[in-house]
Formats: structure tokens, sequence, C-alpha cells
């Protein structure tokens, strides 16, 4: 009997997802750890390893569905609240790595991200980790605004970061995940789900003209208890940093910073781009099988114009296929004395290698910027 192991054939395939799987480390967010890889990825078939196609994905959506349901399993079984809680963000992280990339069958896609979401609310029981759901019947949107219970506890009105979802990302395991940092340090995340984001992924398309909801956030922050709404900074990852320079362009002065994480103002050409990513745009945006997306990537390009009326943070890999640096280049030069850029030069999209690193500094930048300058 060999050894539970992942395959080299699987690591050369899929080495450069790791990092995204391990992500960050997280006390309240769920996680996988080597091991689940392991367990999911042992066995796994040499002759199916097209990483564009269906096949592959859909064999991956059944491996790490076993991985959530023994998790699943394993909290039913515990005696403990910690235990179960343990267990629970366990499987929200499997059943996240199940649907990220899988895309043929709306109704499983959608009811593995209720999983997610179940999961992970159920893990909070005995956490000091406070959600606070709220709606936007404006247009359609939803928020949630976490705080610890020493934070609510404190009177004081709290500064806040709003944190944008991705295309694939899930709000319970990657927004999670990066808003501990600012909860670590004081700090509420508001984390917001537009159209086509989150549970509303490939229910709605994605919604890239973020702006009017992001002002109907800033409404309703405006008259949540305990957030000052006049300390407020804006983080996206992703496709999420594409909206975060929108929302320095057109909405920056309600900001005090904006981060972009891994976006860039111009999307690469949608031929150039592989096939499985096509298929990612296409499901997010609400294309048909085929759809070619250039014309629209076309109306999405981000035209630099004037500089915002915010300081605006950009940290990128030179490597980035999906956003290209040159975009970037240019917006950092026509948005002078507010932007900085900060490249990783051997680092690919969203510079996974050292999320660790620059998410920590990052924390503590908005938080200087968040000070009460009273």
């Amino acid at each position: 009997m060999e050894r539970l192991r992942v395959p080299e054939h699987m690591y050369r395939a899929l080495g450069y997802l790791f990092p995204r799987l391990m992500f960050l480390n997280a006390r309240y967010a769920p996680q996988v750890h080597w091991g689940d890889i392991a367990a999911a990825l042992d066995g796994f078939p040499t002759d199916d390893l097209d990483l564009a196609s269906a096949g592959f994905w859909n064999h991956w959506r059944e491996r790490w569905t076993d991985r959530a349901e023994s998790y699943t399993a394993l909290a039913e079984a515990s005696g403990t609240v910690a235990g179960r809680s343990r267990a629970l963000r366990g499987a929200a992280a499997a059943y996240h790595w199940a649907e990220f990339q899988y895309f043929d069958d709306r109704t499983v896609k959608q009811r593995l991200r209720q999983r997610i979401r179940d999961c992970f609310l159920g893990s909070l029981a005995g956490t000091d980790l406070d959600v606070t759901e709220g709606s936007l019947p404006g247009t359609g949107a939803g928020y949630w605004v976490l705080r610890t219970q020493a934070m609510r506890s404190s009177g004081e009105p709290l500064p806040a970061v709003v944190l944008s979802n991705g295309l694939d990302s899930a709000t319970e395991v990657e927004v999670v995940a990066l808003a501990e940092a600012y909860l670590e340090r004081g700090i509420a995340a508001v984390l917001f789900e537009g159209p086509g984001q989150g549970l509303r992924l490939g229910r709605t398309p994605v919604l890239a003209e973020m702006e009017p909801v992001v002002a109907e956030l800033l409404d309703a922050l405006r008259t949540e208890p305990g957030i000052d709404a006049d300390r407020l900074a804006f983080a996206g990852i992703s496709f999420g940093g594409y909206l975060a320079l929108r929302v320095a362009r057109g909405l920056g002065e309600h900001f005090r910073c904006v981060v972009n994480f891994g976006g860039g103002p111009v999307i690469a050409k949608f031929d150039g781009l592989p096939r499985r990513l096509k298929d990612n745009f296409r499901f997010a945006f609400g294309a048909g099988p085929g759809a070619d997306l250039q014309p629209r990537f076309d109306e999405l390009a981000i035209e630099p114009g004037q500089a915002p009326a915010t300081e605006v943070l950009s940290i990128c890999g030179a490597l980035d296929d999906i956003f290209p640096i040159e975009g970037l280049y240019d917006l950092d030069r026509a948005w002078s004395g507010r932007h900085s850029l900060e490249v990783h030069p051997r680092e690919a999209h969203t510079s996974l290698n050292l999320i660790n690193s620059y998410t920590l500094r990052t924390a503590d930048l908005v938080t200087e910027r968040l000070a009460d300058r009273a």
C-alpha cells in the first residue's frame, strides 16, 4: 500500500494553484490543510489532466465534495462546540474548492455555494465573531458587517474596511480570511455581495459597473450602528481589485484609501485566455457557451482620467495573465501622486506566494489611514 500523498503528476499540473488552496492562516475563515489536498488528489488519474476541460473539474468536484462530507460527518459526531466549529470550517473550505472552477451544472454549483454558507455560519458557534447581515433593496445586493465581541462592547464607533469578492472567490472563505487582518487591528469588516457575487454568482450576471451598489452601501453604513462612516477604506482582490479601481475613480472621496490586490484597469484579450478562464468569465457574466466577451471587456476598460480623490495602492504580479501589468503602469503614471504601485517580478495573478506578507503590510497601512484624526 502506497502512502497518502499528492501525486507528482498532479503537483506538476496544479502546483501554481496550491497557494490559492492554502490561502491565509485563519482564525475564523474556512481553510483546508495539506492533508486535505493530499486526500483529495491521491490517486487522481493520469489520463484526466486537461485543466481546461469540464471533465477534469467535475472529477475534482467529486473528490473535494467527498472531503467536505467527511468534515460534516466529523462535525455531527463531535461532542464539543469547538470540535464542531473546526470541522464545519474544514467542510466549508472543501465545498468551496469543489465548486470554484465547476460551471457545468448551475444547480449543483449553487447548492455547493449554499453549503459553504451554511457550514461557515454554523462554525461561528462558540467563537467571538459577530456577523450582522444587511440588505440593499435598491440594487438587490447584500452585505455582512463583521466585528468581534470585544469590538462591539467597546461602545465606540469603529472604522471599517469594505471588502469585495473576485469572480470565483467565496465571501465566506477568501474574503473572510482577508477581513481577519483588519479585525485583529480593531477595524470592522464589511463584506458586500453585489449582483453576480457570492451566493448570487450564476443567478444574475456580475455587475462590473458596481459604483451604484457601493454608493447604496455607503448610505447604509451611515446608519449602521457602531460604524464610523467617516473612516472607511475599500479593498478588493482579483476582479474585486478591478472594482476597487472603479470605486477609487468614482467614489474616492468617501474612502480614506483604496487597495487593489491583483486587479487592473484592462482585462487581457479574451481569445488569449485559457479555456477554463473563458468559461469562468462566461459563467460570471451570464454569457452563453462559446460567447466572445471581447466587446464586453472593451467596454470595461478603465480610462484613468484625472487622479482619484483618495489614496490608492495596487499590488500585482508582473506575470499576471488576466490583468496585464502594462495597464497598471499607464494608470500609475496618470494617477501620479495618488497611486502607489507594488509589482512582484516573479509572481502571477494576485501574487499568491507572497499574500501573507503583503496583506500584513497593507493592513498596517490601512490602519494608519483610518486612525482617528481628532
